[in-house]
């Protein structure tokens, strides 16, 4: 079973970037909120890095939001956007 899917990955790094502006955070005030690095962060949100389940949590947590709705956002851009990232108006 091939375990990295370099969509989910790209889509990941994109809704983090997004909730993490909206949440009016630095790379580097979600890493010390999450207790993680800021070049974690950073290779999460180029897609270098996929999180575990312990970052998800960790990084929901520092962004004051449920990690049901971050896995819920990361679905939704997940369906809504084709193999590229752009948007699929076929959806």
């Amino acid at each position: 079973m091939n375990r990295q899917n370099e969509r989910l990955v790209a889509a990941f790094a994109i809704v983090l970037a997004e909730l993490r502006e909206q949440a009016g955070l630095t790379q580097e005030q979600l890493a010390e909120r999450a207790d993680v690095s800021a070049r974690f962060i950073s290779f999460l949100e180029n897609g270098h890095r996929q999180p575990s389940l312990s970052a998800l949590y960790a990084l929901s947590r520092g962004m004051g939001i449920r990690m049901r709705d971050l896995v819920d956002t990361l679905e939704r851009h997940y369906h809504t956007t084709d193999a590229s990232g752009r948007t699929d108006v076929n959806t």
